[in-house]
This record gives C-alpha cells, structure tokens and sequence, in this order.
C-alpha cells in the first residue's frame, strides 16, 4: 500500500513537471545576456524584457490590440453569458438540454476550424477588424464563461430569490439585490477567462487580423518566421506572469476547481 502510494505521488510529480516544464524554460531563458536561445541561461539579465518594452510593434500589439480588445470580449462574454447561464440553472423547459449542448459544442470545435469558418463568413460581409476579432473571442471565451457563471449559480441557494419574491420584490429587484451579489465572484471569474482566452489566442485572431489590428500572440507567430531572439522568451514570461495572477484572482473569487467540475 506504502509503495502504491509512493508511486502514485511519483507520477503526479511527474505529471506536474512535464506541465510546467516548458514554462520554466521559456522564463529562465528570458534571462540570457547573448541573443541566442540557450537553456539554462548563461547569465542573468534584463535586457529583453527592455527589448521587448522598447519594441514599437510589440507594445503596440500588446497595449492598444490586445489588452484593449481582451477587455471588450471580457466585458461582451460576461453579457451575454450571464442570461443564458441564468436561464440554464434556474428554468426547466423542453429543449433545455439542447440548448445547453448548443452553448457549450463551441469547446468540441477545433478553434482554427472556427477561425475559418469565421473568415468565411465575414468575407461576405464588411466589418471592422476589431469587430471581427471581438466576435470570434466572443465566441470561443461564451461556452466557458457559462460554465463559470452557471457554477456560482449552483452554488447559490434559490430559495434566497424565492423569498425577496415572496416579500414584494419584483423580479428585477430581486436580481439586483439578491442574485447578483451571490454569483458577483462567479460573473468576475467568466469575465477574467474570456480575458485571457482572448488576450492568449492566436488560432483565431490569425485568421481575423488587420495590418493595424494584429495581436501580441499573432505579432510574435509573425516574428518568429525570420528571426528567434529571448525577446519571445521575455514576452511569454510576461505572459505567463499576468495569467497566473488572473487565475490567483479567479480561483480566490470562485474556485477553479468548481468551474471545472461543473
């Protein structure tokens, strides 16, 4: 039994550092001094991150594309996944099931598959690139952020609502006063996945990008065509940095592990 357990412990060590792995050494070499990518580092210093800081189209790409359009999807996924999270956990209605299939089939599509498929579409039509970009964030972050808001609807007792509507509330206070403060962490946690769905995806927004509208990851994919310096490096340690600080505040806020179980 003692050497099952050793064991088990073993391999989930060793699942946890074939995880991290790549991680740690995309960081560490962000640290080289010489231009190549050598891992370990042959020295420590900071000069690609300033690289990376001083390079006009990669803060371009990162401050006025992709952090700008990351908030829009974040603030437009939280709209309209709330309604629907809401309608799932709360209502029982023929088509019910299918419907909640339909939201969440998104996840089963292979997101460069969406990422043509959009292109097509748009192809007919004329729209703004942000647009463009925002609509297929929109629609790959959707099918998680429902799961985040309909996990913290869960969680919540109903019988709290149906009191505030016994006691005169109509249904919109009741919302306001009631339901929105108890699923607040959770819709807070949907919108910070969409956020960083989108400010991390590049299957999508490689086929949606405009000259003036190219996102960090598709800037570096570009980048990476002609030239490998630890700026790449730099740049996903950065990366990295601002995702795990999201996901601290997700898990603090709603758990991630209740929005995976769900």
């Amino acid at each position: 039994m003692t050497l099952l357990r050793a064991l088990g412990r073993l391999y989930l060590v060793s699942v946890f550092v074939f995880l991290l792995a790549p991680v740690v050494v995309a960081v560490l070499t962000s640290f080289n001094p010489t231009r190549l990518n050598l891992f370990p580092p042959q020295g420590v210093s900071l000069i690609w991150y300033r690289e990376f800081l001083q390079a006009d189209n990669f803060t371009h790409a990162f401050v006025a594309v992709s952090l700008k359009l990351a908030l829009i999807v974040a603030v437009v996924t939280g709209l309209l996944a709330l309604p629907a999270a809401y309608a799932l956990s709360r209502y029982r209605f023929r088509g019910r099931t299918l419907l909640q299939t339909l939201f969440l089939s998104p996840m089963m599509v292979p997101q460069m598959v969406v990422g043509i498929a959009l292109l097509l579409f748009f192809a007919r039509y004329t729209f703004a690139d942000e647009l463009r970009i925002v609509v297929g964030h929109t629609l790959i972050a959707l099918p998680i952020a429902i799961r985040a808001i309909t996990a913290s609807l869960e969680g919540s007792d109903p019988q709290l609502e149906e009191a505030a509507l016994s006691l005169g509330a109509n249904p919109l206070q009741t919302f306001a006063r009631v339901t929105a403060p108890l699923i607040g962490s959770g819709l807070l946690a949907a919108m910070l996945f969409a956020f960083t769905l989108s400010f991390t995806d590049v299957n999508v927004a490689l086929f949606l990008t405009g000259p003036r509208t190219t996102t960090l990851p598709v800037e570096v994919f570009a980048y990476l065509r002609w030239e490998s310096t630890p700026v790449i490096a730099a740049i996903a340690a950065v990366q990295v940095a601002m995702i795990l600080v999201i996901a601290l505040v997700i898990h603090r806020l709603a758990g991630l592990d209740a929005v995976v179980r769900y």
